[in-house]
């Protein structure tokens, strides 16, 4: 044997991940188990059927534009969307949620108010435990390596920008009011 031969060439595993969670139909708008799968450079959509898994496509990853917004990956191919949720019983809850604290209020009822804005807070924090268990920060990175494109607004951004708006509505109002006092 060659002391010199040099090394036969070694190539990085390609990046792989799951992404488990449920695919909206828009037609019927329902709500079924799909996988997102990210391996050997594709990207493949499998979603359950009454007759077992139907696999939308498989793509190359550069073809596939991957958007996730709070517990939603949004796979974009050609131009048609496949929204993938992590807990789709949390869209509920939220609609839920937003009539309760709307009857608390109209209600002026402080303390059930409350309850409904911790039941939220219980709410988000299980859509984002739902995320992680799902795979999703493992899916967003592969389909990265992968050479898809891909853009993420987490929690925290989403929060951000809420409470920033908040703080801004209330900053506003005040120079209003203090306007129109003025007058």
């Amino acid at each position: 044997m060659n002391a010199y031969a040099p090394a036969p060439h070694q190539y990085p595993p390609l990046p792989s991940a799951v992404f488990s969670g449920a695919f909206g139909d828009n037609v019927s708008g329902a709500w079924f188990p799909a996988r997102a799968e990210v391996g050997n450079g594709c990207i493949t959509l499998w979603v359950a059927q009454p007759n077992g898994w139907a696999q939308y496509f498989s793509v190359p990853a550069a073809e596939v534009t991957v958007k996730s917004a709070a517990q939603r990956i949004t796979l974009v191919v050609r131009g048609q969307s496949f929204p993938l949720l992590a807990d789709p019983r949390a869209v509920d809850r939220a609609i839920k949620h937003a009539i309760l604290g709307g009857v608390a209020d109209i209600l002026d009822k402080p303390r059930f108010e409350l309850g409904v804005d911790f039941a939220r807070t219980i709410n988000v924090a299980g859509s984002a435990y739902s995320f992680h268990l799902g795979g999703g920060p493992e899916f967003l990175a592969a389909a990265r390596q992968s050479g898809a494109r891909t853009s993420r607004a987490g929690y925290g951004l989403i929060l951000g920008l809420g409470c920033g708006g908040g703080i801004l509505v209330v900053v506003v109002v005040t120079l209003v009011t203090l306007a129109a006092i003025s007058l």
